[in-house]
């Protein structure tokens, strides 16, 4: 997650019905929550506004030694699949919440809840080298409105 202070993922637990997947750092093993703003589409026609952006939410493991690579593929591969990853054009996309608690100093708020969120099908985890610092993929997915009208919310510490 962007923040203006360093931000440490404690856990995250996935909610899908009735099971839950919880997520939390494991020794030379990182959480990384990413929550951005992407524009819907692009709009030719000048007279009608563009959609509002939608949220993603993503959420990578950051292996912090080389010799935990394959076991963060794994298991983001694991969990991926649990949340549909894997799902074809034709497959129904499953709905899920995520909750995450975060440490670091000066952070004004401790939890971070997103009610409803539909996964973006997606490739095979990989270490990207790209993203500093360098992770896998577990997967990302789409903020919708819950039944409050908000996408996420933020728990004060």
């Amino acid at each position: 997650m962007t923040t203006a202070t360093p931000t440490t993922v404690d856990w995250m637990r996935l909610t899908l019905g009735d099971e839950e997947i919880t997520l939390s750092p494991m020794p030379d093993i990182e959480l990384r929550l990413i929550v951005e703003l992407a524009p819907d589409g692009l709009t030719l026609d000048m007279l009608t506004p563009p959609p509002p952006p939608e949220l993603k939410v993503s959420v990578d493991l950051i292996p912090t030694d080389r010799s935990t690579v394959a076991q963060c593929e794994s298991w983001a591969a694991r969990v991926g699949a649990q949340l549909g990853t894997t799902a074809g054009p034709w497959d129904g996309l499953r709905e899920f919440s995520l909750e995450a608690a975060l440490s670091g100093g000066g952070l004004p708020y401790s939890r971070v809840s997103v009610p409803c969120l539909t996964i973006t099908p997606g490739p095979a985890p990989f270490l990207d080298e790209d993203e500093p610092p360098p992770g896998i993929r577990v997967f990302t997915a789409k903020a919708r409105n819950s039944s409050d009208g908000s996408k996420y919310r933020l728990h004060r510490a």
